[in-house]
């Protein structure tokens, strides 16, 4: 009876732990500032400064904030099975600026992103051919 017992116990804990709300890799990613270092396969360069395209997740509310190099963004994310990915509606500032051209492009790539992978500290994020459009360091 005591080893019933246990082994009620012992697969109840595994359900329970199995049922967590958050087992994916965002946890990791929570209040980490991710820079773009390379965009379609083009480096970016990086001053080090808040103005560098950047994300930054929530993994709790499945949100995320940056700056595309000129103005503040902000939307949601979606990630499931098989590291896919993608990126809710996402919303900007509209200030005007000399780096408008590169973070429209940034923006864009955003839409085109179905799959990540964390690779030696690097984010990466890929279209749905599974090419890098985006790595973030």
């Amino acid at each position: 009876m005591r080893n019933t017992l246990i082994l009620f116990v012992a697969i109840f804990a595994f359900g329970l732990a199995s049922c967590s709300s958050k087992s994916y890799p965002d946890v990791n990613w929570n209040n980490k500032k991710w820079t773009v270092v390379e965009i379609l396969g083009a480096p970016v360069q990086t001053s080090g400064s808040d103005q560098d395209a950047h994300l930054i997740f929530d993994a709790k509310k499945a949100s995320f904030s940056g700056s595309g190099s000129c103005n503040r963004i902000f939307g949601s994310y979606e990630i499931g099975k098989k590291n896919s990915f993608s990126f809710g509606e996402v919303g900007a500032t509209r200030m005007a600026c000399q780096n408008l051209p590169f973070e429209n492009k940034f923006l864009e790539v955003l839409k085109s992103v179905r799959y990540y992978q964390v690779n030696a500290g690097e984010l990466l994020l890929k279209n749905g051919n599974k090419k890098i459009v985006l790595k973030l360091q």
